[in-house]
């Protein structure tokens, strides 16, 4: 009888050991998958965090891409984003130069709204000699209120690599993405209308003044030109034909110097009618001097026309030296000024140099 009950206890107690074992066990599995996608989570959290306070950093895209690779783990990751005309390009990628996933045909059943897992037995990619064998793929489009604006692409050596996770943590960087391209480009905004005149889209006096010195502090002694160029009868635009076609005047006037200076040198709205001209090599002063007088020569051969009126524009110029007219900005600003004054006491539509 004893016996009877020892065997029945012992298969009870037997059936309740393999019952808690394996809640044990499944109580193991769900904790391993909670803490995946604990560490998925902190590891988004901490892109985010990344990502948002780097906005307006220049390589911010190539950042992300070598978080991903970091946290995943992958052979490749690349970042496309969609240009102005509309064509995926590649703006970050570990991957050999001039390389364009996009273009392979295993990519044939990507699309804009959707993330897309490739796996494959025999190596993707056969074209790149210089490149990993490539067996598992998946790609998460980057989506900005249901506007497609480019494509995640990671890639393993590894056959049937990437899971449902994958695809939850590279889409939650996805967003992260088109939100901080939106940051990035409401940053680039409001600094852009800080430091640019609203009318005429040059810079502006403080912006203008800010470089020069920042310039001058980097090489006190490089030589460089200050041009002053002031509207000739400019308040008779106004009073004549009204401030929309004095507007037009100072709009055409900076496309005019715009366009005849080079690329290492600078245009910016001095106040009112005057606009200020930074000439980055100086070293030979006749040679700044046919420039300005080049264009002062196009100014006045252009014609401004508004709401019907067309009308010829010259300007006053006035140019002065660095070092040559002082040791700071200020005074050769100030020596400029002058030469500019000069010019349009002694009969306007002139240049008129320190030297």
């Amino acid at each position: 009888m004893l016996y009877e009950k020892y065997e029945k206890l012992k298969n009870e107690f037997s059936t309740y050991q393999n019952f808690a074992e394996a809640q044990i066990q499944r109580m193991n599995g769900k904790n391993t998958e909670l803490e995946k996608k604990l560490d998925i989570l902190t590891n988004i959290i901490e892109v985010s965090k990344y990502i948002n306070s780097n906005i307006s950093a220049d390589n911010l895209i190539p950042m992300i891409n070598d978080m991903i690779i970091g946290i995943l783990g992958v052979t490749y990751s690349t970042i496309y984003l969609v240009e102005n005309n509309e064509k995926l390009i590649v703006k970050a990628s570990n991957v050999m130069e001039n390389y364009n996933v996009i273009v392979n045909p295993a990519f044939s059943t990507f699309s804009d709204n959707r993330p897309v897992v490739i796996n494959s037995k025999k190596p993707l990619f056969k074209e790149f000699k210089n490149k990993l064998e490539v067996h598992s793929i998946i790609g998460v489009p980057i989506t900005l209120r249901d506007n497609f604006r480019g494509y995640i692409i990671v890639e393993h050596t590894l056959y049937d690599f990437f899971s449902h996770g994958h695809i939850k943590f590279i889409s939650s960087i996805a967003n992260q993405i088109a939100i901080a391209i939106e940051n990035s480009f409401l940053y680039n905004k409001v600094k852009e209308s800080s430091i640019k005149d609203p009318l005429l889209g040059i810079y502006n006096r403080k912006h203008f003044f800010d470089m020069i010195e920042e310039k001058v502090a980097k090489d006190s002694r490089k030589s460089f030109a200050i041009v002053m160029i002031d509207i000739d009868h400019f308040k008779n635009f106004n009073d004549s034909y009204g401030h929309q076609f004095g507007d037009e005047v100072l709009i055409q006037t900076a496309k005019v110097l715009e366009n005849n200076i080079s690329n290492n040198d600078e245009v910016a709205r001095y106040g009112g009618e005057e606009i200020v001209i930074y000439l980055d090599n100086a070293e030979n002063t006749e040679e700044v001097f046919k420039l300005v007088d080049e264009i002062r020569f196009k100014l006045s051969n252009n014609l401004v026309k508004h709401g019907g009126i067309e009308k010829s524009v010259t300007a006053s110029f006035g140019i002065s030296y660095y070092p040559q007219n002082g040791e700071s900005v200020e005074k050769v600003m100030s020596v400029a000024d002058a030469m500019l004054y000069e010019a349009k006491d002694t009969g306007r539509n002139k240049v008129v140099s320190s030297l």
